[in-house]
């Protein structure tokens, strides 16, 4: 039995696609890793992580943030990952 391995998306595209206000954060964020332990793994492998860390519930309650227009941070939902009129 063999094992085909399944290759990503060429993620450096990607990033060099992105606007630079979105590419802004990765590059702060590659920077500092640089400063506080002298290397990073880059900005593609930072976005990388970043995304495999985000949870469906996570990237729903960003998008309901987006369409509601909340500002606030400290408006957060329920544990059930809902807004409702008790969280607004």
């Amino acid at each position: 039995m063999t094992t085909e391995l399944k290759t990503a998306p060429d993620l450096d595209e990607l990033v060099r696609q992105l606007p630079p206000h979105l590419r802004e954060n990765f590059e702060k964020a590659d920077a500092q890793v640089r400063d506080l332990y002298g290397a990073s793994p880059g900005v593609t492998a930072l976005m990388r992580l970043w995304l495999a860390c985000g949870t469906s519930s996570q990237i729903r309650v960003e998008f309901e943030r987006a369409v509601l227009d909340i500002k606030r941070r400290d408006l957060n939902p329920n544990e059930e990952g809902d807004f409702d009129e008790d969280s607004l």
